[in-house]
């Protein structure tokens, strides 16, 4: 398969302040694409291993080129802009500061920061009607979570509010509605020390509704596991939340198993967690990454790229459908036909699995060997 790298590196790095229009460097790529394929489906993940290569990473729609848009640092979660659909917003991993707003058919480019003293968390998502995007950040001088709401078209920051607990990560809005979901992860960083998490002893992971216009709690929900930290998450078309764990074993006073993920059906008081047999559990070394709903079949997907596993549960009576083993699988997503889920790994491969047989379609294997997918993958279709 074809890597192209669309190199603009120390542009991106030197300009990445809010609101800043780069060149469009890699304009007519997609837009050439489009009139060449009735086929408008475009796979997006952040993907490098180095910084001289960060970037944002898609395959283009026969599936047959790589092309990446360096970004100048690490990206984790993107999303999409609902009513323009050729927009996409990549926001830069924990502690980083960065978000990188793309046009795919122009190839405009811009970057925007954090505002002062806080960092990103890694997620990002617009409001329904697309005036406004959401970012999950933390203020570091007190350690909060925070939401931080941007006029998406300027990128300027308008609000910021709580997001009722300590380093928010993945962030999504329910179906037609103006209800935020927010996953508080319950770790406090600091960018001084890193990635290291500094609260250990008092972490308290939530998963949290907020009205997005308001930025009043609706209501918040917790595991009974104290170590186990809320990250990711996807939503069923009628608002079921199926979520992913990771747990801080060394914080833990015994070695118990604990259940990696969850589902929380909406108006509901209690959590359901989903369970897998012991064997599986170990094999996921406490750690899921990516969530993706088939909201047809009913099946959430989960990822952990340290169990080398995907895994698959009925969200509405919580049995074990299926698992995939595949090595340092963490991207996941479902394409635009909703046949497939699809799934990444950090040495450029993909596989597919067939959401209605959790069969993997071995014809449809892809390896683009000089791409290095990162943890979450985004599957979109660009209007036209």
């Amino acid at each position: 398969m074809k890597n192209v790298d669309l190199s603009k590196r120390q542009a991106l790095k030197t300009l990445a302040v809010a609101g800043v229009t780069l060149p469009a460097f890699s304009a007519g790529i997609f837009h050439a694409h489009q009139q060449q394929n009735a086929h408008r489906e475009y796979w997006l993940s952040a993907q490098g291993k180095k910084a001289d290569n960060y970037g944002l990473g898609a395959i283009t729609a026969k599936k047959e080129q790589a092309v990446n848009i360096p970004s100048g640092f690490r990206g984790h979660g993107i999303c999409q802009h609902p009513i323009y659909a050729e927009k996409v917003v990549m926001s830069s991993r924990r502690p980083g500061i960065t978000g990188l707003e793309v046009n795919l058919l122009s190839g405009e480019t811009r970057l925007f920061n954090s505002p002062a003293n806080h960092h990103m968390q890694g997620h990002s998502i617009y409001s329904l009607d697309g005036k406004w995007l959401f970012t999950s950040e933390s203020d570091y001088t007190t350690g909060q979570g925070k939401i931080v709401v941007r006029d998406s078209t300027s990128l300027n920051v308008v609000n910021i509010f709580s997001s009722y607990g300590i380093g928010p990560h993945e962030i999504k809005m329910l179906p037609d509605s103006h209800i935020l979901v927010v996953a508080n992860g319950g770790l406090l960083t600091h960018p001084d020390s890193g990635r290291k998490v500094l609260n250990l002893d008092s972490m308290d992971s939530s998963l949290t509704y907020i009205d997005s216009r308001s930025g009043e709690l609706i209501s918040q929900h917790r595991v009974a596991e104290t170590k186990a930290s809320i990250r990711h998450f996807d939503i069923a078309d009628d608002g079921t939340v199926a979520f992913g764990m990771q747990i801080q074993r060394q914080a833990m006073a015994d070695n118990h198993l604990v259940a990696l993920a969850g589902v929380h059906k909406p108006g509901g008081k209690d959590i359901q967690l989903l369970h897998a047999p012991e064997t599986l559990t170990v094999a996921l070394n406490d750690y899921m990454g990516s969530v993706a709903v088939a909201s047809e079949q009913r099946l959430a997907a989960f990822t952990s790229p340290r169990g080398d596993l995907a895994m698959f549960w009925n969200m509405d009576d919580g049995t074990l459908q299926g698992y995939h083993h595949f090595h340092d699988v963490c991207g996941l997503t479902i394409n635009q036909q909703k046949t497939h889920f699809v799934l990444s790994n950090s040495m450029g491969k993909l596989r597919q699995i067939h959401t209605q047989t959790l069969q993997e379609d071995r014809a449809l294997r892809l390896d683009f060997p000089l791409m290095a997918w990162d943890n979450h993958m985004l599957a979109i279709n660009l209007a036209g």
